[in-house]
């Protein structure tokens, strides 16, 4: 049986000829040259970056993908040794709430908090997270972008309502992770959802300087 799931995978196939393609025509997404030194009314904005150990949650999601893992875990005989990974938080404070939070490592960002309101001029969440993980590596180097913590009201009771469904028998939260290959509708759907255009915009935003997408 084939499954549709409208409005999310009409956007969600934009995005992926826009990604597939660079002379694709309707693209809005500019290429960002924002940096945490010429963020609109900066003196608006609270940006914090510390050293921070990744959670065995978060090591075990990296496992197996190519990842340095044995770097992102701290040496028990030496408390010393600094972490390679980066806590970010990106807040505007004032005229309304912006918010980028999460951690950065070498390939990876794992995104804990998202916040921006659909009116807001404010820049894009996709131009905070190059801002925060090209503080401290180099775009080329990013892998992979984990959204599994942030709490949207739209996505969630999508993936739940809708694509977990389209597997028989599977029920939500599944014990073991899910993928959804491209070019899957379930995949397209995805990628067309609040935080599947978060990802989408990043990548377009930076066109195309991550290799190998």
């Amino acid at each position: 049986m084939a499954f549709t799931y409208p409005p999310f995978e009409e956007y969600g196939n934009k995005l992926i000829r826009w990604i597939e393609n660079d002379n694709e025509p309707g693209c809005p997404i500019p290429i960002s040259t924002l940096n945490s030194w010429n963020l609109p009314q900066p003196m608006d904005w609270h940006i914090e970056y510390s050293s921070e150990w990744l959670s065995p949650e978060h090591i075990a999601s990296i496992v197996g993908l190519g990842l340095p893992v044995g770097d992102f875990i701290q040496d028990p005989l030496d408390p010393t040794t600094e972490s390679p990974c980066v806590r970010h938080s990106i807040i505007k404070t004032q005229n309304g709430i912006t918010a980028l939070v999460g951690t950065t490592g070498p390939g990876v960002f794992f995104v804990y908090s998202i916040r921006r309101y659909h009116e807001s001029n404010d820049p894009y969440i996709s131009q905070l997270t190059k801002i925060a993980y090209e503080a401290y590596f180099p775009l080329d180097t990013l892998k992979y972008i984990f959204m599994n913590d942030v709490i949207e009201p739209e996505t969630e009771p999508f993936i739940e309502g809708q694509i977990y469904p389209s597997r028989e028998g599977l029920s939500y939260p599944s014990a073991e992770p899910q993928t959804w290959d491209y070019p899957s509708p379930e995949f397209t759907a995805i990628m067309g959802t609040p935080i599947g255009k978060v990802v989408g915009s990043f990548i377009l935003d930076i066109r195309f300087d991550i290799e190998d997408i």
